[in-house]
C-alpha cells in the first residue's frame, strides 16, 4: 500500500492537472445548468375530458364517465381516479404512481378509448386525453388602451405575438385573457317556419351542403395537366345565399343571421382600466433567465408596432424574482467561501489553509457535474445545498491537512508525514463519509411534492461529499508534497498558539476530570439534552413560511347562476373598498371568470362565471403580505357576507391544501347531497367557509317529457329534445373563418319564442300534423347541483372547510352522526393531516438513518456498542437544534426538520476521530487508556473546533439573512453543531471510559 501512495505521490503534478481538468467540466455546468426559483415539481397528472353538448350531469355520468371508469382501473401505474359529471361534459383525472412511465399511462388510456368508443353516445364528441404539464408562468404583460378606444383592433396582433412566442423554444404554452370568442347565431323565426312549411332539419341538411369543398382535381388540355379551384365566397355571404325549402326560400326570410360575442369566460381590468393579459408559460425543465430574455426580445419587436395609445405592463416577471433571489444566495456563497477561508486560517499554517480552500473549491465544482442527471437544478434548495457543502466539506480536508502536518510537526520525512497522515484517519474519514451519504440518501425516498421541493438538497450534499472525500485522500497530499514549504510551525495559524494552549488545557485539565467520573458526567449531559427536547413545546410552528412579496390575492366566489358582468361588477365593488381600507394598497387587477393565469401561485379550482379573482399589489415595507391578510381577511368577509372570500400570498414552498378537508361518499346522490347540506349547513353555523368540488346548488328548470303522450301522438322523443334543444342554447351547425378567425354557427330559435309558442309537425299522410310541444313537456322549478363527482369510481363529494380546526370539524361530523344516512361515508384531513403524515415518514426515515449510520461505525469498529457512542452524538444536535429554534424564536418549519435530519450525518465525524484515535493507540499499546483518551483530545481538539467554527461561519448568512425559508434550517444546523461539538467533548471521553470498563473489567 505504502508503495502505490509513493508512486502517486510522484505523480503529484500529473493528479492535479487531471483534477483541475474535471473541475472545468464542473464550471461549465454551473454555467449552463437551469436556473429556476424554486425545484421544479412533477405533475403527474392525465385528463380525460368527454363534451357531450346539451346532456344533463345525470346522462354525462351513466353514458360517458362510468363507461370509461369501468375499464380504466385496469391500466397499471394509477395512483388514483376521480371525475366530475356535470351538463355538456365528463372529467375523468388520473393520478399517476411516482414510477409510472406517463406516456406509456397515455398511450394505454388512447388504446382504452378506442375500444370503449362505440359505447359512448355518438353525438358525444371525441374524447381528449392531455397530460397536465408542470408548467409555470414565466412573464406576464398586461395591455392597455390610454385613450379609452378598447383593445379590440389590436386582437390580431396580440395572437400574431401569441402564435411567434408559442413556437420559442422552452416555451410551452401562452394564455391570452379578456377577449371575447364570436359565434355566429342564426335565429329561427318559429311563425316563418311554419308558414313555410320547412323544419329545422332541412335548414340544417342545406347548411352543411352549402359548406361541402368542393372538389374539381384536374383535366388534361393538350396534354397538359391543368388544375382546376373553387373560388368560394365568404361564409356569411354563404349563410345569405343559402335557400330552403320546396319554394327555395331565402334562409334569411325565416332566420336572422348576426355574429354576436359568445359567453365571456374573462373580463380583465388592471388599475381601474379594462386590459387584456398575456402571459407566458415556461416548459418544464427550462432555463428561467435565458428563455425570459429571449421571450422579451419577441415580444418587444412585436409591441414596437402597436398603437401609440397602447400601454404594456409587466406585472409578474420570473427572471426578476430569480436574479433577485440568486443575488442574495450568490453573495452568501462568497461569504461562506470567505467565512471557510478565515475558519481554516485561524488554526492552520498559510500552506494549510490554501490547500484546504483549494479542495473545498474543486470539491464544489466536480460535484455539480452528475447534478443535472440526478433531475437537479440551480434553484434556491441546491444553492443553500451548495453553502451548507462549503461548511461541511472542510472536515475531510481539515482532518486531513491537520494530521500531515501533525507527522511533519513530530518530524517525519515529507513523504512518510504523507503517508501516514493518510492513513492514519482515512478509515475514520470514509467511515464518517458513508455515514453522511448513507444520513441523506433517504431523503431522496422522502414522497410526493415535499420530496421533490427538497430533493435538490441531499443531492447536492451527498455528490459533494463524495468528491471532498476523494479529493481529501488524494488531492490534499498531492498539494502538500509539491509545496515549497518543509517545516510547519508547532503553533500553525492565526491563533496558533491559542489552538495549542486550548488543547493543552482541555487534555491535561478537563478530560481527566471528565474520565475520573464518567458515570456522573454522562448523567449530566444526558439529564440536560433531555430537557432541552422539551422546548419544542416553546417554539413556534409554520410548516411553509410566506415569500417575501408585494402581492396578495383574493378568490371572490359569489353563488352560482349569476352573469359574468354582475360579478365584475361586484368585484369593483370589492376593490373600492379594499382602496378605502388597505393604506399600503398600489394597485389592483382584476380577472373576472376563470382567475389568474396561475400568477402569483393562485388558481380557482372551479371558476366560472360566479368567481373572480384580484391581484392586490402593496408596499410590503408598510405592510407584510400576511399581515395585509390577517388585517384584513374577515373585515373583507364581514363587508361582503354574500361571497365567499379567501386572500393568500405565495408560500415558499409547494402548493398548500385546504387546511381542513372533509370527503363524503354515497353511493344514492340524492342521500349523498342531503348529507352534504346537512353538515355545509352546520359548520357555516359554526363560522366555517365551505367549498366542495360540487360547487353549490343552482336555480334550476327541470323539464320533464311524457313519454305516454308521445306515445299516443306516435311522436319520437327525439323531436321533443331537438325542439327543446332549439329553444335552448341552440345547435351547433358550422364552424366557419370570420376576419381570420374560427367562429362557431348556432342555430336556435329567437328569444321571443317560448315552451308555449312551439308546435311539433308530424309529415304522415296527406297533410301535417301539428301539436303543441307543451302537451308532452311538463316543468318544475328545482334547485339542484350541477355536477356529480366520483373518487375511485365511487360516488363522492369533497368539501374545503375554513376558519375551523380540524379537530373541531370532527367533532361536529360525530355529533351529526345520526343526522346522516347509515351508508354515508365521512373522512375528515386537510393540512394538518398532512403535516402528520410527513412528520411520520420523516420520523421513519430518520430512523432508517441513525440505524444506517451505526450500521457503517459498527463495520469500522467491528463492535455493536462502541458506535452507540458515537451516535449518542446526534441526540445532542437535535437537542441543541432545539435549543437554537428557542432562543431565537425560529419557527420549527420543514427545512427546520431537514435540518434536524441533516445533523445526522454531519455531527458523528467529531465523535468518530475521537473514538479512532482512542482506538489505534489502545490496540498499539503505546499508551494505557487514561493517555489514550487525554491524547486523543489534544490531536483532535484543533480539527473539531475549526470545522465546526468553519460550518458555523458559513452558514451564518443564512441564519441572520432574513429569509424565512433557510432560517429555520442555518438556525438547526448552527445550534445542533456547536451544541453536539461541545458536549461532545465532553461526554464521548466519558462514554468510552464507561465502555472501555465494562468490556475491559477484569
Amino acid at each position: 500500500m505504502k508503495n502505490i501512495f509513493q508512486t502517486l505521490l510522484e505523480r503529484s503534478r500529473l493528479i492535479v492537472i487531471l483534477i483541475f481538468t474535471i473541475a472545468l467540466m464542473g464550471i461549465y455546468t454551473f454555467l449552463t445548468i437551469e436556473n429556476r426559483e424554486i425545484p421544479e415539481i412533477e405533475v403527474n397528472v392525465i385528463n380525460i375530458t368527454t363534451p357531450w353538448p346539451g346532456a344533463d350531469r345525470a346522462d354525462v355520468e351513466t353514458n360517458i364517465t362510468n363507461v370509461i371508469e369501468g375499464d380504466i382501473f385496469g391500466i397499471e401505474g394509477l395512483e388514483s381516479v376521480s371525475s366530475v359529471s356535470q351538463d355538456d361534459v365528463s372529467v375523468v383525472t388520473l393520478e399517476l404512481t411516482d414510477d409510472a412511465d406517463p406516456d406509456q399511462v397515455e398511450n394505454d388510456i388512447n388504446n382504452l378509448l378506442g375500444q370503449v368508443g362505440g359505447d359512448l353516445p355518438e353525438n358525444a364528441a371525441q374524447s381528449q386525453v392531455d397530460s397536465v404539464s408542470n408548467a409555470f408562468p414565466l412573464i406576464s404583460y398586461i395591455f392597455q388602451s390610454e385613450n379609452g378606444d378598447g383593445l379590440d383592433g389590436l386582437r390580431s396582433q396580440v395572437e400574431d405575438l401569441a402564435l411567434d412566442v408559442t413556437q420559442m423554444e422552452g416555451v410551452n404554452n401562452v394564455t391570452v385573457k379578456g377577449y371575447d370568442d364570436q359565434t355566429v347565431n342564426i335565429n329561427l323565426d318559429r311563425e316563418a317556419l311554419e308558414e313555410e312549411q320547412i323544419t329545422p332539419d332541412e335548414i340544417i341538411q342545406e347548411i352543411d351542403q352549402s359548406f361541402t369543398p368542393v372538389v374539381l382535381g384536374t383535366r388534361v388540355e393538350d396534354e397538359q395537366n391543368i388544375r382546376l379551384s373553387f373560388q368560394d365566397t365568404a361564409p356569411l355571404e354563404t349563410f345569405e345565399n343559402i335557400r330552403v325549402g320546396e319554394a327555395d326560400t331565402l334562409l334569411t326570410d325565416i332566420a336572422e343571421i348576426e355574429r354576436v360575442p359568445d359567453e365571456r369566460e374573462d373580463i380583465v381590468e388592471h388599475m381601474g382600466e379594462e386590459a387584456v393579459s398575456f402571459t407566458v408559460f415556461l416548459s418544464p425543465g427550462e432555463d428561467v433567465p435565458s428563455t425570459s430574455e429571449d421571450v422579451e426580445a419577441v415580444v418587444e419587436q412585436h409591441t414596437d408596432q402597436f398603437d401609440d395609445n397602447i400601454s404594456i405592463s409587466v406585472i409578474s416577471s420570473e427572471r426578476e424574482n430569480v436574479e433577485d433571489i440568486f443575488e442574495g444566495l450568490y453573495i452568501s456563497l462568497l461569504i461562506a467561501l470567505i467565512a471557510v477561508i478565515i475558519g481554516t486560517s485561524l488554526g492552520l499554517s498559510f500552506i494549510g489553509s490554501a490547500v484546504v480552500m483549494t479542495t473545498v473549491v474543486l470539491s464544489i465544482l466536480i460535484g455539480l457535474i452528475p447534478v443535472p442527471w440526478m433531475g437537479v437544478d440551480l434553484n434556491q434548495i441546491s444553492v443553500i445545498g451548495l453553502i451548507i457543502a462549503l461548511g461541511i466539506l472542510v472536515d475531510d480536508s481539515i482532518v486531513v491537512n491537520d494530521n500531515i502536518e501533525r507527522r511533519l510537526v513530530n518530524g517525519d520525512s515529507k513523504s512518510d508525514a504523507m503517508y501516514n497522515g493518510v492513513r492514519e484517519v482515512a478509515p475514520s474519514v470514509i467511515a464518517s463519509t458513508i455515514a453522511i451519504v448513507l444520513a441523506f440518501s433517504p431523503l431522496l425516498l422522502l414522497s410526493g411534492a415535499n420530496g421533490e421541493f427538497i430533493r435538490a438538497l441531499p443531492s447536492i450534499l451527498i455528490t459533494t461529499i463524495i468528491v471532498s472525500t476523494v479529493l481529501a485522500l488524494v488531492l490534499v497530499p498531492a498539494l502538500r508534497y509539491l509545496a515549497p514549504v518543509r517545516k510547519v510551525p508547532e503553533d500553525a495559524g492565526v491563533f496558533g498558539k491559542t489552538f495549542t494552549r486550548l488543547s493543552g488545557w482541555y487534555a491535561d485539565k478537563l478530560v481527566p476530570k471528565f474520565i475520573k467520573r464518567p458515570v456522573i458526567t454522562f448523567i449530566i449531559v444526558l439529564i440536560i439534552s433531555t430537557l432541552s427536547l422539551g422546548l419544542f413545546r416553546f417554539t413556534p410552528f409554520e410548516f411553509f413560511p410566506e415569500a417575501d412579496r408585494s402581492e396578495v390575492t383574493v378568490d371572490i366566489i359569489y353563488e352560482n347562476g349569476q352573469t359574468i358582468e354582475e360579478t365584475h361588477e361586484r368585484a369593483n365593488d370589492v376593490v373600492d373598498y379594499l382602496d378605502e381600507t388597505v393604506d399600503n394598497l398600489e394597485g389592483v387587477t382584476i380577472f373576472t371568470g376563470d382567475g389568474l393565469p396561475n400568477l402569483f401561485g393562485a388558481s380557482l379550482d372551479q371558476s366560472g362565471s360566479h368567481t373572480a379573482q384580484l391581484a392586490l399589489y402593496i408596499d410590503k415595507e408598510q405592510m407584510s403580505a400576511s399581515q395585509v391578510i390577517d388585517t384584513y381577511e374577515e373585515e373583507l368577509r364581514e363587508a361582503f357576507p354574500e361571497a365567499d372570500i379567501f386572500m393568500e400570498t405565495i408560500v415558499q414552498g409547494p402548493p398548500e391544501g385546504a387546511p381542513v378537508t372533509l370527503d363524503l361518499s354515497n353511493d344514492d346522490l340524492g342521500v349523498l347531497e342531503a348529507d352534504l347540506e346537512t353538515i355545509r349547513s352546520t359548520l357555516e353555523g359554526e363560522g366555517a367557509i365551505v367549498t366542495s368540488n360540487l360547487g353549490r346548488p343552482v336555480d334550476t328548470v327541470t323539464y320533464s317529457i311524457d313519454e305516454e303522450a308521445l306515445e299516443d301522438a306516435e311522436l319520437s322523443i327525439s323531436q321533443v329534445k331537438n325542439e327543446l334543444n332549439l329553444l335552448g342554447q341552440g345547435v351547433p351547425v358550422q364552424e366557419i373563418i370570420v376576419d381570420d378567425e374560427q367562429v362557431q354557427s348556432n342555430m336556435k330559435y329567437a328569444d321571443e319564442f317560448t315552451l308555449e309558442d312551439i308546435e311539433i309537425i308530424k309529415f304522415s299522410g296527406d297533410q301535417p300534423e301539428t301539436f303543441p310541444l307543451e302537451d308532452f313537456v311538463s316543468t318544475d322549478d328545482t334547485n339542484q347541483y350541477q355536477a356529480i363527482a366520483h373518487e375511485n369510481g365511487d360516488r363522492q363529494v369533497a368539501m374545503e372547510v375554513y376558519n375551523l380546526e380540524e379537530e373541531r370539524v370532527e367533532e361536529i361530523v360525530d355529533g351529526l352522526s345520526h343526522n346522516l344516512a347509515d351508508s354515508t361515508g365521512t373522512v375528515v384531513g386537510g393540512e394538518a393531516t398532512d403535516q402528520t403524515d410527513f412528520f411520520v415518514e420523516i420520523g421513519v426515515l430518520f430512523a432508517v438513518i441513525v440505524v444506517l449510520v451505526y450500521l457503517v461505525i459498527a463495520f469500522e469498529f467491528n463492535s455493536l456498542v462502541l458506535p452507540l457512542i458515537i451516535v449518542f452524538s446526534i441526540f445532542l444536535s437535535i437537542s441543541g437544534g432545539f435549543i437554537g429554534l428557542f432562543v431565537t424564536q425560529t419557527p420549527l418549519s420543514f427545512m427546520g426538520v431537514m435540518g434536524m435530519v441533516s445533523l445526522a450525518g454531519i455531527v458523528v465525524r467529531n465523535a468518530v476521530v475521537l473514538v479512532d484515535f482512542i482506538e489505534a493507540r489502545r490496540k498499539d499499546d503505546s499508551m494505557d487508556i487514561n493517555e489514550a483518551i487525554i491524547e486523543s483530545g489534544r490531536a483532535r481538539l484543533r480539527p473539531i473546533i475549526l470545522t465546526t467554527i468553519t460550518t458555523i461561519i458559513a452558514l451564518l448568512p443564512i441564519a441572520l439573512g432574513g429569509d424565512a425559508l433557510f432560517e429555520p434550517l442555518a438556525v438547526t444546523i448552527i445550534a445542533g453543531i456547536a451544541f453536539s461539538s461541545i458536549l461532545s467533548l465532553i461526554v464521548t471521553p466519558s462514554l468510552y471510559m464507561i465502555y472501555y470498563r465494562l468490556k475491559y473489567k477484569n
